[in-house]
């Protein structure tokens, strides 16, 4: 995972912070450039969650796809429908990185890999660390304020939570049900994006 904070120090004619030994101009420069770009238009805790996620999800995949726990999963996950690319599905992508280790008593997968630099370093953290502590649950729309957020019941740990997401609030309704994950960001929950409805209007999907 790149940084832009340190991109930014390098001349165009420095070697490449990657190690390829290429001049950084032929080689990252562009894509820190554009990614940059990006997160100065993260407006909001959900989109800046997202992105980040992102990018930690494609760092970690390669490793996670040949861990023991993922394999064994897979299997009980997919049952009689087995699949050679397990973790192109979200739901299962976000149970094998946050909830399965490396090793039988190694780290998270998601606390395992990818070490931050420069400023973002503590904020990814504290992010990796929030999505290693997450579950899936049954999570019900309970309020919906308009251009606001909506107020969500996570079934499982039997708890509400306000959830200050305006374009989250454009797409669900009280009375709904979905799948997914509520991830406390510090003191800010976020409704993680991979969530899937599993009652409309309280009629199953």
């Amino acid at each position: 995972m790149t940084c832009p904070e340190d991109a930014v120090k390098l001349n165009r004619n420095d070697p490449c912070h990657c190690g390829s030994g290429k001049k950084y101009k032929k080689c990252h420069m562009e894509s820190d450039e554009a990614r940059t770009r990006e997160v100065r238009q993260l407006d909001t805790l959900a989109e800046w969650v997202a992105f980040y996620r992102r990018e930690m999800h494609e760092a970690v995949t390669a490793r996670a796809i040949e861990a023991t726990a993922v394999v064994t999963a897979a299997r009980g996950w997919f049952g009689d429908a087995p699949t050679d690319a397990p973790l192109a599905d979200p739901l299962f992508a976000e149970h094998a990185l946050y909830d399965l280790a490396i090793t039988e008593d190694g780290p998270l997968i998601a606390e395992a890999e990818v070490e931050p630099r420069g400023a973002e370093a503590t904020h990814l953290e504290n992010l990796r660390k929030a999505l290693a502590g997450s579950h899936l649950s049954l999570i019900e729309v309970v309020e919906n304020k308009p251009g606001r957020g909506v107020r969500l019941h996570d079934r499982l740990a039997d708890v509400r939570r306000f959830v200050g997401d305006p374009e989250l609030a454009g797409k669900l309704e009280p009375m709904e049900v979905v799948l997914g994950r509520l991830v406390m960001y510090g003191d800010k929950p976020v409704l993680l994006p991979d969530w899937e409805k599993v009652y409309f209007r309280g009629r199953k999907a």
